[in-house]
């Protein structure tokens, strides 16, 4: 398999890894706001809400299917502020929102779609 082949089946994987967590957010009341939202500071994968909440939803597949190899997939430090300026940023153009209660999570997706959700990553969001 060549490096484009592997860069496509990764990004076809990433698609189905983000559809896959809006629909099980779906069933437990969530409504999908944005998915792939893009600023000039960043991205964020899933942004969901409910009443007086927001959920940002940074989504990562792997393979691997033990917590050992966790580390290798979560955001960097570096990842983490694009990912919570992006949501500054998405808070700045929909001023509605900034009241909200909110969270940023990193949705784990393994092999038969086995999502687990990392609450704790992003510490001092903001």
């Amino acid at each position: 398999m060549t490096g484009l082949e592997k860069r496509r089946q990764a990004e076809r994987r990433g698609r189905q890894a983000e559809t896959l967590v809006a629909m099980r957010l779906r069933l437990k009341g969530w409504r999908k706001l944005a998915a792939r939202y893009r600023n000039s500071f960043g991205e964020i994968d899933l942004i969901m809400s409910k009443p007086q909440r927001l959920f940002f939803v940074e989504v990562k597949y792997t393979t691997s299917i033990s917590d050992d190899a966790l580390e290798a997939v979560l955001p960097s430090p570096r990842q983490q502020k694009r990912i919570i300026n992006a949501a500054k940023g998405f808070l700045a153009e929909y001023p509605d929102h900034q009241k909200d209660e909110m969270q940023i999570v990193v949705a784990l997706v393994r092999p038969y779609g086995r999502i687990r959700f990392i609450n704790d990553h992003f510490f001092d969001m903001f």
